[in-house]
């Protein structure tokens, strides 16, 4: 008998991801509010503090927002946190009796990697398309007095409505990546933090750091989803979002695919060899 193709055994993976996660997991009790509940509380939390200020009598303390400044709070806090979830979760279940399992069921076992990017990459990217639209629908009618230029419909708007759910379904594969090269999943989550956090935002702190620091991944696609910042994007706009995709994809091969492949050419030396001997 055959064993099944790839295609099949990534979409095994996918089923057996939401069969394990579905319930009281931590990824629909913790990390999925979490990706809501941050962000909303945040942006509205500010809005509702500014637009007071903003309304008080003969006096202006805060500029209006435009379309590319609303929904920063969606990119900092809903990718950040489904991306650490996709290398905790990947890196749990490759230890212990779990980890065994899957070896056996999974035989390929690239495929449940890229099952998990699949399964946390469409929960990330769905997640932010909800939380944009809320955003920059409920921005303008509830503050209108700093938010009423917020407009979903126009080209900022529009543009985060596809570049930010694609940013956040290739971030879970740097996730996915991390959590295989790390082996403790704690510390694979802290790495992800302090890439995206830190080390990139302190780049500019180094000899030629400006220079290094136009390469930064997470930097490219934050500018290139139409976000207002004062990083520049080496690539452009389209370019530095493809370029983000391919840094994700590169670190998956030589996280995922390489040491098996590193492995399986072992393994055959290791057998020709003892052919050999006897």
């Amino acid at each position: 008998m055959s064993s099944p193709g790839a295609a099949t055994l990534v979409y095994r993976g996918v089923a057996a991801e939401w069969t394990r996660t579905t319930g009281r997991g931590f990824l629909w009790t913790v990390a999925v509010p979490l990706t809501f509940v941050l962000p909303l509380a945040v942006t509205f939390g500010i809005a509702a503090v500014a637009e007071r200020l903003a309304t008080l009598p003969g006096q202006r303390f805060v500029a209006p927002v435009s379309t590319v400044n609303s929904v920063y709070w969606v990119m900092t806090f809903s990718v950040s946190v489904m991306m650490v979830t996709a290398a905790y979760a990947h890196g749990t279940q490759r230890r212990g009796r779990t980890g065994d399992l899957g070896t056996f069921l999974f035989p390929r076992l690239w495929t449940v990697a890229l099952a998990r990017w699949i399964y946390y990459g469409a929960i990330a990217a769905i997640s932010t398309l909800v939380l944009l639209v809320v955003v920059m629908v409920t921005l303008p009618h509830q503050f209108p007095e700093l938010y009423g230029a917020v407009d979903i419909t126009d080209s900022a708007g529009i543009r985060f409505l596809w570049t930010v759910p694609v940013y956040a379904f290739a971030a879970c594969g740097v996730g996915i990546a991390v959590g295989s090269l790390i082996r403790a999943p704690s510390a694979a989550v802290a790495v992800l933090l302090f890439w995206v956090y830190v080390a990139e935002s302190a780049m500019n702190l180094l000899p030629h750091g400006f220079t290094v620091q136009a390469y930064a991944p997470f930097l490219n696609a934050v500018a290139a989803t139409g976000q207002q910042v004062a990083f520049q994007p080496r690539f452009g706009r389209n370019g530095s979002l493809l370029y983000f995709i391919l840094v994700a994809v590169t670190l998956f091969i030589a996280a995922v695919v390489l040491p098996i492949l590193i492995r399986r050419v072992s393994g055959l030396r290791g057998t020709t060899v003892t052919r050999i001997k006897q």
